[in-house]
């Protein structure tokens, strides 16, 4: 039993409870303090909608991955397989990518500021308070192929 439970990265921070608390405060924010993008709602609405075109390519992409491989998708569960394939030749991490993205595509979208910065810092949390946990996990159960991966594949983009 103990081995089951060391077998998982040691994450203590649930990424979308996170991203989803910054996407509602940014809303928050705005409400009550104002905060819109000093843009034309047109350039607005184009950069936005690329950014959350992309988000919806890159968590598609992830999710499929993961389908295909029978791998879970909440980040405190054991992995079986190092996904390097796909989207994940990109990016390690294309999940918390398209949250990053999405969050700040639907701030350009909706000319708020607020939910661009919350956003950021979400992204910040995820890489300092998430990735460095599952990659020291990843390391510790895949070892050099991890390792390797790492080396050819960059944390985001």
């Amino acid at each position: 039993m103990s081995e089951q439970l060391e077998d998982r990265p040691e994450v203590f921070v649930h990424p979308p409870t996170v991203f989803f608390s910054a996407l509602l405060v940014g809303f928050i924010i705005r409400f009550f303090a104002g905060g819109y993008l000093p843009i034309p709602d047109i350039l607005g609405e184009a950069i936005g909608g690329v950014l959350l075109l992309a988000a919806l390519v890159f968590v598609i992409s992830a999710v499929t991955a993961f389908a295909e491989t029978g791998e879970t998708l909440p980040p405190a569960t054991p992995s079986h397989v190092l996904l390097t394939e796909g989207v994940y030749r990109f990016s390690r991490n294309p999940i918390y990518l398209a949250m990053v993205l999405f969050g700040v595509g639907f701030g350009f979208a909706t000319l708020n500021v607020w939910i661009i910065a919350t956003t950021l810092i979400a992204g910040a949390i995820f890489h300092f308070a998430v990735i460095p946990q599952e990659e020291a996990y990843l390391e510790r159960k895949f070892g050099v192929d991890y390792r390797e991966f790492k080396e050819r594949t960059r944390r985001w983009l």
